[in-house]
Parts: structure tokens; C-alpha cells; sequence
């Protein structure tokens, strides 16, 4: 793995777990992602939001689902939101945005509320 490049922490898995708690095609797929997934880039604004790549070992299988938002979710305490992106049926992309001026933080899993799926 390249230096810049790193293994997902625990609350960044956590967190994208949370936002798959739905029963949608491809979750299975995109669940067994999570555990080998890996940070290949961070935003430069100081937020959350991490570029996500698919990491050493055996390939996952790819999730049947279209590229693009896949799951947005806000949080109960400041507002702020995610967005969990796909590309090419692997996890490509977790945006952390804020709804004030300041970087926002990487939420709680229990701070979410995932919205449901096509409702954006």
C-alpha cells in the first residue's frame, strides 16, 4: 500500500455501515467491501470525507448497483450530512459535508439518520 494510502479506521467502517442498514441490491456486496477497503486520497478543506478504493486480497464482488450517490444521511446533532458514493459497483467515495462554515466532523453511526434510498 502506498504511504499515502491507508486501511479504513473503525468509526469510518462503523460510519459506512451505518449508512447500509438498508435492504437494497448489492448492500451484501458493498458490506463485505467495507472491511478491506481502503483510503486513497482525503478532502483538503480538513473535513471527513475520504476517496475510498478496493484493497489488497481477493477481489470483492462488484455490487449491481448504478454509479453515483448511493445512500445520503444527516445528522440529528449539528445537521451536517453524508453522502456514500459507488463507482463500478465498489465503494468509491464517503462525503462528509457541514452545514455551517467549519470542516464537519466524521458523525456517529447512532448520530445518522439514513434517508431512504431515492427519496433525494
Amino acid at each position: 500500500m502506498p504511504d499515502d494510502e491507508r486501511r479504513l479506521s473503525a468509526e469510518e467502517q462503523a460510519v459506512i455501515l451505518a449508512l447500509l442498514v438498508q435492504d437494497l441490491p448489492g448492500v451484501q456486496e458493498l458490506r463485505s467491501q467495507v472491511s478491506s477497503a481502503v483510503v486513497a486520497g482525503r478532502c483538503g478543506c480538513g473535513c471527513a470525507t475520504v476517496d475510498l478504493r478496493p484493497g489488497a486480497g481477493p477481489p470483492a464482488l462488484d455490487a449491481p448497483v448504478q454509479d453515483g450517490v448511493l445512500v445520503s444521511a444527516h445528522t440529528r446533532t449539528r445537521g451536517d450530512g453524508v453522502l456514500l458514493f459507488v463507482e463500478h459497483g465498489h465503494l468509491s467515495y464517503l462525503e462528509v459535508y457541514a452545514t455551517e462554515d467549519e470542516p464537519a466532523p466524521l458523525p456517529r453511526p447512532e448520530d445518522l439518520v439514513v434517508e431512504p434510498v431515492g427519496s433525494w
